[in-house]
């Protein structure tokens, strides 16, 4: 009897499908990659909950940091001087910001009789050419003063103001005796008539300068004295400020360079014993006289030349030492907009040594003007893109 061999196993093809252990092993890697996907996933969530709002913050801040500063720096910014306005008198232009308009029915200060204890009379006018005056030296002993004493606004204060409270202030300053007293260079070199008249006799000159150097009220006083009306001017002039007048912004520069321009007005030649600033008056180039009007917001000439005198590199020292002075540097914004401009002129003519430049920063300007609304947003989306690439 015909016995048929043993059927054979059930043929397995790929059609079947892998065996059972080769099943398990791809559905425990399909599941590792779905679980490492999730974990990213969750990660890249995470992380966007949690930098995105501090970047916005951060922004945020940042923006209201720079609106502030800009504003800040729009309140006190000088006008642009029109250079083409200036008075004829070529030694009065070199310190006239610019002409100040006629006064109205405001106070005028020929009434008001300063409080002065230095006697004698007012020296005559010279009528030599300066340029053949000597400089008189630095006096060993009080000279005679002139009576009264030249001040800031001796021609009236123009009533060009849109606020009473603005008006009231400068009436006030201007008769006070804490601002008459402490007789201040920035003020008489931008707003004195008497001031800028004397500029052709340099012994009375020389007497001037003596004077706002050494006040009868003590240096540190005058300081004080001075922030305090520059505080009260922010607050009397707010108004005024936002408009960008003239009057009250100017004011408010010299104010707070009271003290960087006091000095710089005392600097002395050593080498001859007088007043660097009237050897400027009496010099035959009138960039030297520039030098000084720097803290008010007054730039170099392009075309200027410095004759690059001890004097005007002493005078440039001291206001980068001002610059760089942490209770100095916050009041000076003339300064600021003017320094480096003239520090790069005055390293052209003169040399690298003569003036330090890199002191004022445009980084922070620059940032105020292009920090708005869209650059935020635009920076937040880039900020989310990248961290969620590098997660």
């Amino acid at each position: 009897m015909f016995t048929p061999p043993p059927s054979p196993g059930p043929y397995r093809t790929s059609a079947t499908g892998p065996a059972p252990h080769e099943s398990s092993t791809h559905e425990k890697e399909d599941h590792t990659q779905t679980e490492h996907a999730k974990q990213r996933t969750g990660r890249r969530l995470r992380l966007a909950v949690i930098c995105v709002p501090l970047i916005v913050i951060i922004l945020t801040l940042w923006a209201g940091y720079s609106t502030s500063r800009a504003t800040q720096e729009s309140f006190y910014r000088p006008p642009p001087l029109p250079w083409h306005a200036w008075i004829q008198d070529p030694l009065r232009r070199l310190h006239k910001r610019q002409p100040l308009p006629e006064p109205q029915s405001g106070p005028s200060l020929g009434s008001v009789k300063p409080t002065s204890t230095s006697a004698g009379a007012t020296p005559s006018p010279s009528t030599t050419a300066i340029p053949n005056q000597p400089v008189p030296s630095v006096p060993s002993a009080p000279p005679v003063l002139p009576t009264p004493f030249p001040q800031p606004f001796d021609g009236g204060v123009a009533q060009n103001f849109s606020s009473l409270s603005c008006s009231s202030f400068f009436s006030n300053m201007t008769s006070a005796t804490p601002f008459r007293s402490c007789r201040p260079f920035s003020l008489l070199l931008q707003t004195s008539a008497a001031f800028i008249n004397a500029q052709t006799n340099l012994t009375l000159m020389n007497s001037i300068v003596w004077g706002t150097c050494n006040t009868n009220i003590p240096f540190e006083q005058c300081k004080s004295n001075m922030g305090w009306f520059a505080s009260s001017l922010k607050t009397s002039c707010a108004d005024e400020l936002k408009q960008l007048n003239a009057m009250a912004v100017n004011t408010l520069l010299a104010l707070q360079a009271y003290e960087t321009m006091h000095d710089a007005g005392c600097l002395q030649d050593p080498t001859s014993n007088t007043y660097c600033y009237v050897n400027a008056v009496r010099g035959t180039n009138p960039a030297d006289s520039y030098y000084y009007s720097l803290p008010l917001g007054l730039k170099l000439p392009k075309t200027a030349v410095p004759s690059c005198s001890s004097c005007s590199k002493s005078v440039m020292s001291l206001y980068s030492s001002a610059l760089t002075d942490s209770s100095q540097s916050p009041q000076l914004t003339g300064l600021k907009s003017t320094y480096e401009s003239a520090a790069a002129l005055s390293a052209q003519h003169c040399g690298a040594q003569f003036a330090q430049s890199g002191l004022v920063s445009s980084a922070t300007s620059f940032l105020s003007r292009s920090t708005s609304p869209w650059s935020l947003g635009i920076g937040v989306v880039f900020f989310t893109w990248l961290l969620v690439q590098i997660s």
